[in-house]
């Protein structure tokens, strides 16, 4: 099984790298974005203050690990479950030797190479242009990539829940604009969640989606003790054992209920 999961996610990947020009816009399109980024912020701070206990070399550390981890949790398998289901590809897709849930978690690894190598090269260059702090030891380092190889699984599950109404619908493009809302708020992107209204601290606390962005950041600046991060992780499995059922329910009854467009 993992072998076929593995092979997918090869192919699906040398799909991804084969384009090699996207890569670079991507790349450009980012190192633009984490630009603007740091002179907001460098405006917000005139140099010096702090906002909240974060120093501008914090807030500009965390907004180039938000941009550069940004295609890792958010590209997803939504717009291809979608076309799949529209266009009747499902029922190809449900005869395959391979569950569909195991089948695209090959096509999430594949992604997952090429944007793992767009945050990476992101990550380097702005470092290089911006500076950005080290993480706070070698073990946060470790749980740092723990905490985002997880919050990958997460967001997985998430995207089939999100995939699954495309067999409700004709097009999958406004609950992929819910999705990606969801994920920018919740998760950090847009603004550290301490930054937020109590209310919505309250919301991003009980949702897993702060643990993709803002916790393992946290965990980078070494904000969170060991204790804390392992609360963090058991909570992260306990979210992807969640998704995972509702998942699976959801999808076992819309493959029999619905009649599927082409098919």
């Amino acid at each position: 099984m993992i072998n076929k999961i593995l092979a997918i996610a090869k192919q699906n990947a040398k799909e991804g790298l084969y384009y090699r020009f996207d890569l670079l816009l991507y790349i450009f399109n980012f190192i633009i974005e984490i630009t603007v980024y740091v002179f907001i912020w460098l405006a917000i701070y005139n140099k010096g203050n702090q906002i909240l206990g974060m120093t501008f070399e914090q807030v500009t550390t965390y907004y180039i690990l938000v941009v550069s981890l940004n295609p890792i949790i958010s590209w997803g398998i939504n717009e291809t479950m979608g076309n799949a289901i529209r266009e009747g590809e499902i029922l190809r897709e449900l005869l395959n030797p391979i569950s569909y849930f195991n089948y695209y978690f090959g096509i999430r690894i594949g992604e997952l190479i090429e944007s793992i190598i767009v945050g990476i090269i992101t990550f380097i260059i702005c470092a290089l242009l911006f500076g950005v702090l080290l993480p706070s030891s070698l073990l946060n380092f470790i749980f740092f990539i723990i905490v985002i190889s997880l919050s990958v699984v997460v967001v997985y599950f998430f995207e089939l829940i999100i995939g699954t109404s495309a067999f409700y619908t004709n097009s999958i493009w406004g609950v992929e604009v819910f999705k990606r809302a969801i994920l920018s708020i919740f998760s950090g992107m847009i603004a550290p969640i301490s930054l937020f209204p109590e209310f919505l601290q309250k919301i991003a606390n009980t949702l897993p989606f702060k643990d993709c962005i803002y916790t393992p950041i946290s965990i980078y600046f070494g904000e969170l003790n060991n204790i804390e991060i392992i609360q963090v992780i058991l909570k992260q499995f306990i979210w992807i054992l969640i998704l995972y059922i509702i998942a699976k329910i959801l999808f076992n009854k819309a493959v029999k209920s619905v009649t599927v467009n082409g098919g």
